[in-house]
């Protein structure tokens, strides 16, 4: 045997046909990321874009209104806050679904593109990249996924006391615009519902992909049991 042969197998291994199963899985993985990056990204940027106009809105009614209560400009401070946080989060998941993108679709080549710097046979590196997506998928979207959690609560809580301060501020003023506080108040709760609801279709996302890389799994182990039989 020359100092050749190995290469030469070893392109052949990769060059071999991929079993059909472990193709399509990977296309409906990478599938799967390209519609979330699009419908989960729009979903929360519009939560994220109407929060900060009623932030900005909430402070102009408050100046224009003439209302002095600490409370009430603690509570602007507090929605002023919670939309920097929802701004930088999807950020950081616009980041992520777009690289989970870059992460897949080269996988689904996988078996046709020699790797020149990993001579292992392209069963073993793909079972590889995809126990690594995963790893990536639960650690970092977990961490998106409280932030968005935690703020779904924030802007609820924030929604009931912005209601309950205006109406203590105003208390014993007919003329005082309470009112357009109690709406904002609303919208801000129904703000946080939709976050809420987009924050689950972020978990159905992580366990439609685990799914899928469960499947995988399976069936490269099944091909490479095939293959050693």
């Amino acid at each position: 045997m020359n100092a050749g042969e190995p290469a030469v197998l070893g392109n052949d291994r990769d060059a071999a046909a991929p079993d059909p199963i472990v193709v399509r899985l990977l296309q409906r993985m990478v599938q799967t990321s390209e519609d979330n990056a699009d419908q989960l990204i729009s979903a929360i940027q519009r939560v994220a874009r109407e929060l900060s106009s009623l932030s900005f809105g909430f402070n102009s009614h408050l100046i224009r209104a003439g209302i002095r209560s600490v409370d009430l400009q603690a509570l602007d401070a507090q929605l002023d806050e919670a939309s920097a946080v929802l701004s930088r989060t999807v950020f950081n998941l616009q980041h992520r679904l777009l690289h989970d993108g870059q992460i897949l679709r080269p996988l689904v080549r996988i078996f046709e593109v020699t790797d020149l710097e990993d001579s292992r046979p392209a069963i073993v590196r793909l079972r590889e990249k995809i126990d690594a997506y995963c790893d990536t998928l639960e650690r970092e979207y977990e961490g998106i996924r409280e932030t968005l959690a935690g703020l779904c609560y924030r802007l609820a809580l924030t929604g009931n006391n912005i209601e309950i301060t205006a109406c203590r501020a105003c208390a014993g003023d007919v003329s005082a615009p309470v009112d357009i506080f109690c709406v904002m108040a609303s919208q801000i709760r129904t703000l946080a519902d939709r976050l809420r609801n987009a924050t689950a279709d972020l978990r159905v996302f992580q366990q439609s992909q685990n799914g899928y890389a469960e499947s995988l799994r399976a069936a490269l182990l099944h091909g490479s049991q095939g293959a050693a039989a």
